[in-house]
C-alpha cells in the first residue's frame, strides 16, 4: 500500500509538472479566481449595480471584477488531471498483477443488487448535510481557510468544452477513478488491520487529494461512508454511486450558475 500511494503522489507531481509545462511551452498564463462561482456572481451582480448608478449619474464606469481564467489552461488542466486519474487505476491494476477483468471482479463490480441503491441516496444526503453544516460553522467562527471551496475553477462555466470536459472528469473519470484506488485497492489492501484503521487511512489520503485545507474534516467523513459502503454490500458500485451523485449534483450548481 506504501509502494502505491508513493507511486500515485510521483503520478500526481509528474502531472502537474506535465500541466506546468505545456502552458509554458504554449506561451499562455494561468489565473484563476480564488473565489467559487457563487462569490464571482456576487461580484458580477454588485460591479452590475455600479454600472447602472454610474449610467444614471454621468460618472466613470468602473473597472469590472477579473474573474477570468485562460481557457486554453484550464483545458490542459482538466486533460492532465485525467491522466492522472487514468493512471490511479493502473497503479491498482498493476500493483495487484491484475488484469482490468480481474479488477472490476476483485472490486466485486460484476455485480449489483438495486434493491439496494438506497444506501448510496441515502448516504449522499449525509455527505452534502456534513459538508453544508461544517462549511456554516466555518464561515461562522473561521479562520477562512478552513470553510470548504470547490476545487473546480469557476471560470470552466465560459466555454462550453471545458464545461464538458469538466463534467466528464468530476462525474465519470473521478468516481471510477478514486473508488478503485482509495476504496478498492487501498481499503482492500489495509483489511488486514482491521475495518476502521483501514478505512481512516484510505479516507484520509483521499481527503489528501483534494488539496482543500478547508475540505479535510468533512471529507475525512466522506471517505469513512464510502468505505462502509463498500464493506457493506462488497461492491465498489455503491462508494461510486454516492461520488458520482455528490459530484454531478455539484456539477448542476456549477453549470446552473452560467
Amino acid at each position: 500500500m506504501l509502494i502505491g500511494g508513493l507511486i500515485a503522489l510521483g503520478l500526481y507531481i509528474g502531472t502537474t509538472f506535465a500541466f506546468a509545462a505545456m502552458v509554458a511551452f504554449t506561451d499562455r498564463s494561468f489565473q484563476v479566481e480564488d473565489r467559487d462561482v457563487f462569490q464571482a456572481a456576487g461580484d458580477i451582480a454588485e460591479w452590475s449595480d455600479w454600472r447602472l448608478k454610474a449610467a444614471a449619474e454621468s460618472i466613470a464606469l468602473p473597472d469590472p471584477p477579473e474573474i477570468w481564467a485562460d481557457l486554453r489552461s484550464l483545458q490542459i488542466g482538466l486533460g492532465t488531471t485525467m491522466v492522472y486519474q487514468v493512471g490511479l487505476i493502473a497503479i491498482a491494476g498493476i500493483l495487484t498483477r491484475q488484469s482490468p477483468r480481474e479488477l472490476f471482479t476483485s472490486f466485486g463490480m460484476n455485480r449489483y443488487d438495486w434493491r439496494g441503491v438506497w444506501r448510496p441516496v441515502v448516504a449522499l444526503f449525509v455527505a452534502y448535510t456534513l459538508v453544508v453544516g461544517y462549511g456554516a460553522v466555518m464561515q461562522a467562527i473561521g479562520p477562512d481557510i478552513l470553510v470548504p471551496r470547490s476545487t473546480v475553477p469557476g471560470a470552466v462555466v465560459r466555454d462550453d468544452l471545458t464545461l464538458a470536459m469538466t463534467g466528464v472528469l468530476a462525474c465519470i473519470a473521478a468516481p471510477m477513478a478514486e473508488e478503485s484506488f482509495f476504496r478498492g485497492f487501498m481499503l482492500g489492501g489495509l483489511r488486514k488491520w482491521g475495518f476502521w484503521p483501514a478505512a481512516s487511512i484510505s479516507a484520509f489520503a483521499f481527503t489528501i487529494a483534494h488539496l482543500d485545507p478547508g475540505s479535510i474534516i468533512p471529507f475525512f467523513g466522506i471517505g469513512l461512508v464510502l468505505a462502509y459502503l463498500y464493506r457493506s454490500r462488497g461492491t465498489l458500485w455503491d462508494s461510486i454511486l454516492l461520488h458520482f451523485m455528490f459530484n454531478f449534483t455539484s456539477f448542476l450548481f456549477l453549470a446552473a450558475s452560467r
